[in-house]
This record gives C-alpha cells, sequence and structure tokens, in this order.
C-alpha cells in the first residue's frame, strides 16, 4: 500500500490542473426574443486570471479583459448566417465574479445556434453551461466543453437536457485534475497500510462527501467556499502526520501543535481581513478536531483491531464531509441550483467516485510492481511531502 501511495504521488505530480476542486468553468443564462438573443455569462475571477498566461495584456483589467474575450468567441445564428453583435456591457458582480451581457441582433430570422469558444485555448479543461430562457420560462440546459463548442436551439424542443454521460464524464476528469484530493488519498493509503484498511478508509470517504455533496447542493447546507478549500489542504497534513505518529508516542506534542497552527492562522487572518471573526471560529473548531483525531489515532487500542477499524472509517467519513463540500462549489458555481438537480448531482457524484476508483485501480497494479524496489526512507519522504504542500494549501488559501 505505501508503494501505491507512491504511484499516487507521482500522477498527481503530472496533472496540468492545479485548482483542486475548483475545475474551470463558467456559466451563462441566455434570454431568447423574437429575432435576437441575449446572454448574461458568469465566471469565477480565478479562471480570468487564466487569460493573462495567453493574452499578453498585463495591463488589462481583468473584467475587460474578460469582457473583450468574451466577445471574440461566442457567437448566434439563424437559418446558417451569424447575427450581428448588437451590444455588450460589464456587469455588477458577487466578490470574486465577472458577468457580461451580450446581444445579438438576428434581423429578420429567429436565432437557433449559439457557439462558444471562450476559455478554451486557456483551459483545455474549461466547462461552460448554459440555460435558455423564453417569455420568462427555461427551455433547457446544455454543457460546452472543448470537444463540444456548439448547441442547436432545435434540439431544445425535442427536450434534449443535461447528459447524465456528460456529468460522469465531468465528474471523473474533477478527480484528476483534483491534486488535493488526489494527494490525500496518498495519505489514506499511507496511515491505512493494508488493502482491508484501505478499502474501509475510502468508503468512509465515499460515504461522507455524498452526504455533504448532496446536502450543499440541494440547499440544506451552506459553505464558505474558501473555508473549505483552507481545510481541504489542512487534512492533507493532518493524515501526513498520523502517519509519522504510528511509531511514536509524544502524540500530545503533535495534537498540540496542530491545534495552534490552526488557531494562530485563523487570529492572523482575521487581524490581516482576511476572514470575519464568525469564520474564524471554524479554525477554533477544526484545531479542537484535528487535535482530538490525532490523540484518539495514536491510543493503543485503536491502533489495531475492531476500534482502530471503527475509527478510521468515522474519521474518514468526517474527512468526506470536507471534501465533499469542495465538490459542491463546483457545481454551484455553475449556476445548476434548481430544475433538474438530480441528473447532474447523481451523475457528478457517480464520476468523482468512479475516478477515484480507477485512480486507485491502476495505481495498485503499478505500486506491486514497485513495491520491492522501493527504498524505506521513501513512503517518510512522501509524507513529509504531503505535510508540507498540505500546510501551504492551508496557509495560503487562508491569507488570500
Amino acid at each position: 500500500m505505501r508503494a501505491l501511495a507512491i504511484v499516487l504521488l507521482f500522477a498527481s505530480s503530472l496533472a496540468g490542473d492545479v485548482h483542486a476542486h475548483n475545475r474551470s468553468e463558467s456559466y451563462s443564462h441566455w434570454h431568447l426574443m423574437e429575432t435576437a438573443a441575449t446572454g448574461t455569462v458568469t465566471i469565477p475571477l480565478r479562471e480570468v486570471m487564466l487569460l493573462y498566461q495567453l493574452l499578453d495584456r498585463p495591463d488589462t483589467p481583468p473584467r475587460t479583459l474578460f469582457h473583450e474575450h468574451l466577445v471574440d468567441n461566442v457567437t448566434v445564428s439563424a437559418d446558417g448566417a451569424p447575427c450581428a453583435l448588437a451590444d455588450s456591457n460589464v456587469l455588477q458582480a458577487a466578490s470574486g465574479f465577472v458577468r457580461v451581457e451580450v446581444s445579438f441582433d438576428c434581423g429578420t430570422a429567429e436565432p437557433d445556434i449559439l457557439e462558444f469558444f471562450a476559455m478554451y485555448e486557456a483551459a483545455p479543461s474549461h466547462a461552460h453551461y448554459a440555460k435558455l430562457h423564453r417569455d420568462g420560462l427555461q427551455l433547457g440546459e446544455s454543457l460546452f466543453t472543448n470537444a463540444t463548442t456548439s448547441w442547436n436551439f432545435a434540439n431544445v424542443a425535442a427536450g434534449a437536457n443535461y447528459s447524465f454521460g456528460a456529468f460522469l464524464a465531468i465528474g471523473v476528469e474533477h478527480i484528476a485534475g483534483g491534486i488535493d484530493h488526489i494527494a490525500f488519498l496518498v495519505g489514506l493509503l499511507l496511515i491505512a497500510g493494508t488493502i482491508g484498511r484501505s478499502i474501509v478508509a475510502v468508503t468512509g470517504f465515499t460515504l461522507g462527501h455524498s452526504i455533504s455533496l448532496a446536502a450543499a447542493v440541494l440547499g440544506y447546507v451552506h459553505a464558505d467556499s474558501q473555508l473549505v478549500e483552507a481545510f481541504i489542504g489542512f487534512t492533507v497534513a493532518l493524515v501526513a502526520v498520523e502517519y509519522f505518529l504510528l511509531q511514536r508516542t509524544d502524540t500530545m506534542r503533535f495534537a498540540l501543535m496542530s491545534l495552534v497552527v490552526a488557531w494562530l492562522t485563523g487570529l492572523t487572518a482575521i487581524q490581516l481581513d482576511f476572514l470575519s471573526v464568525r469564520a474564524g471560529y471554524s479554525y477554533l473548531g477544526f484545531g479542537v478536531f484535528a487535535a482530538c483525531y490525532l490523540l484518539a489515532a495514536s491510543t493503543p487500542l485503536m491502533k489495531e483491531g475492531t476500534r482502530a477499524t471503527w475509527l478510521l472509517f468515522i474519521a474518514t467519513c468526517c474527512f468526506g464531509l470536507v471534501h465533499g463540500f469542495g465538490f459542491a462549489g463546483f457545481l454551484m458555481d455553475t449556476g445548476l441550483l434548481g430544475t433538474s438537480l438530480f441528473i447532474p448531482l447523481f451523475g457528478f457524484n457517480l464520476g468523482v467516485e468512479l475516478g477515484q476508483l480507477i485512480i486507485v485501480a491502476i495505481s495498485l497494479g503499478a505500486g506491486t510492481l514497485l513495491r520491492r524496489h522501493m527504498p524505506q526512507v521513501l513512503p517518510q519522504m512522501v509524507a513529509a511531502g504531503l505535510c508540507g504542500i498540505g500546510v501551504f494549501w492551508f496557509l495560503s488559501r487562508t491569507l488570500t
């Protein structure tokens, strides 16, 4: 299992998209009139920053940059002819987002095709979700990717809607690009030690993030995305610390250290106005959880036997709750709340699980081959690296 963890860590280092659970995405609402179409496109500001790597315009404000990029990369057609761009504006948006409105005049014909090419050069895995409206009623929804850039409105009348297969694929790709999720899986495999305990750990983690993903997307629970992403980093560091404590007895010192790191980080963020006082209480609670978890995991009765298995299951379920809110942030940011939620939610969650199983299965075979050739010091090096990158994610995501 340690060899398997090494393989997973190597695979995560090859991932091209380092935005953790926040896959590159945007969404839009399109309103059809008789011979015109108006769309409002919303995108997280962090995704707009990718355009600076593509376009050599460092002095252009991000909202202006995306406005111009969108105008050049979205078209509406009617009867095979492109419609004229009638107007475009940057609108007010929530903090951390950019909204642009574009209007097209199709003359005497009714608009029938939308083509969306924005962001794909900067982020090939970008996903765009569009909703179509007429006379205040929602007609349909569609998913745009680098491979599917066109939407024929005639299909809406035929009952086309979200594709289960499309969201299944998005869920798989989401895991493949989620470096912090893969890093956490590495930590779980390190502390599990055996295939049986690994199954227990992955099962608990799956149950936890399935519950929080569904609860958040369905609107029963609301989580701050900044806090969620920071705590995901903390969980990576925490399981790495637990690996080092498996053969040690001075657990209290490390438990208190994790408590202090969480508290001091929260207090610092409050003082620097990165967090509100109310949000800072979550750092207090998470620090207490981390300390209690390390203390419980190190007790003799919890290192083997049924109690140890149940502790591992409960702990990974709790960790899964945190990661699930990260997955939910992806669906919620894209504006998919509302009608036809079951298909995107079920498809995306199933894709997440499938992607997770694929990663573990492939790495298990490779890890078995490498087991005899792996230096004994390598697992310690991997755990140290996980701890370092987990702390980095925790601090950087809090203090931004």
